[in-house]
């Protein structure tokens, strides 16, 4: 299939979308400029992150382009750091308290995206941001309240968070990521527009688009939530299959439209994976990697690891397969380690302790920093044991820790 096939399939997919309406691609512009006119005299708080991605993408010409109109009140909140924390959060809703917005427009990566989805949400509660982590605290508190939701515009090809249930942040009193997975705060729409990734240094751009490919990947391994979503399948190996055939080519040719939009299109196709079918190890210990690799580094190394030892199931070997087409090989062992070739190939270093500087006693932090989500390890798609998970840790990583 051609890569334009490819991206009308994906904006296929884009339409059955059921909870954030998106707009993508020639599609995403108009679509933003038809709602600004309802917006009347409100206030809309646009959330950013710093120049390069508000400024010099062009999200803040293609957003007031879209406004068209001189008078709209649109206080901004801007260089929203890449990595979050609750302090971050915690100010973006003192900001929200002055202004009292009826719309916010999150205008960034996934960070911005994260941020603004957290303090939309803390805000609304009136709950503290380290009070919503967990999963659907908001939802358990309020089970009658409908929340406000954030309007998405990405600058970024990764996360997917333009579609997600999800807010990572960093609890700024231990240092340690923490999730929000609250149903509420899925975007209410999504305006893709590839255009405004044209600039992306290659190293975004070579993080962000692992860290989507590893997102559809993991939720084409969640055999159990596949099975009630089976359509995720198909989302997980186009998404996949469009990184493939695009990553590389932006190495020599950084700003090709159409390469750009197939990077975007995985992106989004990513986070829908993920939102019915979540990730899993290699996610669950990214986590304990902030401040020694970039996120989609980190997942991209650990990847392979993890999805040889799930190998063990065989539902998995068979899930496996399904990306023959995408990775080459005769059998699953070998579909993983093309994988992790890509991987390497795209310049990202699959030793998770040469690429964090660690050495193998940092496998105990991980294993009991995962003991804190003794959901994720239950649900892997070969359960742990969180008492177990530092010998099963060791088990999968000792021999590939370092090079």
């Amino acid at each position: 299939m051609e890569l334009n096939d490819k991206l009308f399939q994906a904006a296929e997919y884009f339409e059955t979308n059921p909870d954030t309406s998106i707009a993508f691609g020639t599609e995403a512009f108009p679509a933003l400029h038809c709602e600004f006119p309802r917006i009347g005299d409100k206030t809309v708080l646009i959330c950013a992150g710093g120049d390069a991605s508000f400024y010099k993408s062009g999200a803040f010409s293609a957003v007031m382009r879209a406004v068209g109109r001189s008078d709209l009140n649109a206080p901004r909140f801007e260089n929203i750091p890449p990595e979050p924390d609750t302090e971050c959060v915690r100010k973006i809703v003192c900001r929200m308290e002055e202004e009292k917005p009826e719309i916010v427009i999150a205008v960034g990566g996934g960070s911005v995206m994260d941020a603004a989805k957290a303090a939309y949400l803390s805000w609304q509660t009136g709950m503290d941001v380290r009070a919503l982590f967990g999963n659907g605290v908001a939802s358990k508190a309020f089970p009658e309240k409908v929340f406000k939701r954030v309007w998405s515009l990405p600058t970024t090809s990764g996360t997917g968070s333009e579609v997600t249930p999800y807010s990572n942040i960093i609890d700024a009193e231990n240092g340690v990521k923490c999730l929000i997975v609250e149903p509420q705060i899925v975007p209410e729409y999504a305006f893709v527009l590839p255009e405004l990734t044209l600039t992306l240094p290659r190293k975004v751009t070579v993080d962000t688009a692992l860290d989507a490919m590893v997102h559809s990947i993991e939720s084409l391994l969640n055999i159990k939530a596949g099975k009630e979503h089976p359509e995720a399948a198909a989302w997980a190996v186009l998404s996949v299959s469009l990184i493939r055939d695009s990553l590389p080519l932006l190495s020599n040719d950084s700003e090709n439209p159409l390469l750009r939009t197939a990077l975007s299109a995985a992106a989004c196709l990513g986070g829908m994976c993920i939102k019915v079918c979540p990730t899993s190890l290699p996610h669950l210990c990214s986590f304990s990697f902030c401040g020694k690799a970039t996120h989609g580094a980190a997942v991209a190394a650990l990847l392979p690891h993890f999805w040889r030892y799930y190998l063990a199931n065989p539902e998995i070997a068979e899930r496996t397969m399904l990306l023959a087409n995408v990775f080459p090989g005769k059998t699953p062992e070998e579909i993983v380690d093309s994988c992790e070739k890509f991987i390497q190939n795209m310049g990202i270093e699959t030793a998770p302790g040469t690429l964090s500087g660690t050495d193998s006693s940092f496998i105990d932090i991980l294993a009991e920093n995962a003991k804190l989500n003794p959901v994720k390890l239950s649900t892997a798609p070969v359960p742990i044991d969180p008492e177990s998970a530092g010998t099963v840790f060791h088990q999968v990583l000792d021999q590939v820790w370092s090079r």
